[in-house]
């Protein structure tokens, strides 16, 4: 399978909500999604990262905004599992996850050193 050689072109932020409200709304890869649109390899990931799902930028019901939320927290999940590299959007959501987890455990010990004294 060879590499595609598409040139670096800018799109506008109509067409590439539209491409990916087409890719979350089919059963297509995203690979076949970029090669139907002659987009780079890649170009989809970005623009997932780009946009924050929401219903007022991409025209996707309720339930399917749901299950995109719950694919990309699954992905989160399974990447600290393994140990694969995260982007920093990922690492910043599983540092706050973690603080959250310190600060609860530090209210709890609070809590029995006070019944202590």
């Amino acid at each position: 399978m060879g590499t595609r050689n598409v040139p670096h072109r800018k799109f506008s932020v109509d067409f590439k909500l539209r491409v990916l409200s087409e890719y979350y709304q089919s059963v297509e890869s995203r690979s076949f999604t970029e090669q139907k649109y002659n987009l780079a390899k890649g170009a989809l990931y970005y623009w997932e990262k780009e946009f924050v799902l929401n219903e007022k930028e991409l025209p996707l019901s309720s339930e399917l905004l749901e299950k995109i939320s719950l694919m990309r927290k699954e992905r989160l999940a399974k990447h600290q599992r393994e140990g694969i590299p995260q982007s920093k959007e990922e690492e910043l959501v599983a540092e706050i996850a973690h603080l959250r987890k310190a600060l609860e455990y530090s209210e709890l010990r609070n809590e029995a050193l006070n019944e202590v004294l």
